[in-house]
């Protein structure tokens, strides 16, 4: 029940996201201040957390999208395994919403050219433009 409430979510999110255009949404001007903006996000909810308790709150999805964008802006690269770890979940839990998040085109997964075992993900294009709209509204 819970994931299908989170599956619906993600669909308003993402429609949201493509449909609204608004005059002036743009994300803020440089890198650093998207970072710093996102780095604050995932600040917020460690915090919150921390002093309220993991069981009041779950949005692994959210967590991986505020990391692979934070990535994104420092021009890291990304493991799956470290996504999972990013989205302060149990890893099967993690790895089922990174799939909910790839099929979305939202993410990307590459094997990596350096070592045959890992993968690197990347948010995609339509993730970077979704999380540029959230930013610069914040």
């Amino acid at each position: 029940m819970a994931m299908m409430r989170a599956r619906a979510a993600i669909d308003e999110l993402t429609k949201l996201l493509e449909v609204q255009e608004e005059a002036g949404a743009n994300a803020p001007a440089t890198p650093k201040s998207r970072l710093e903006a996102v780095a604050n996000l995932y600040r917020v909810r460690r915090l919150r957390d921390e002093i309220l308790g993991k069981d009041l709150f779950g949005e692994p999805t959210w967590d991986i999208l505020l990391d692979l964008y934070a990535m994104h802006q420092q021009g890291r690269e990304c493991s799956v395994k470290s996504v999972c770890i990013a989205s302060a979940v149990a890893p099967t839990t993690a790895l089922r919403w990174f799939n909910v998040l790839l099929r979305k085109g939202l993410l990307t997964r590459l094997d990596d050219p350096r070592d045959g075992r890992r993968s690197i993900v990347h948010i995609s294009e339509k993730g970077l433009r979704a999380m540029d709209k959230v930013v610069a509204r914040i």
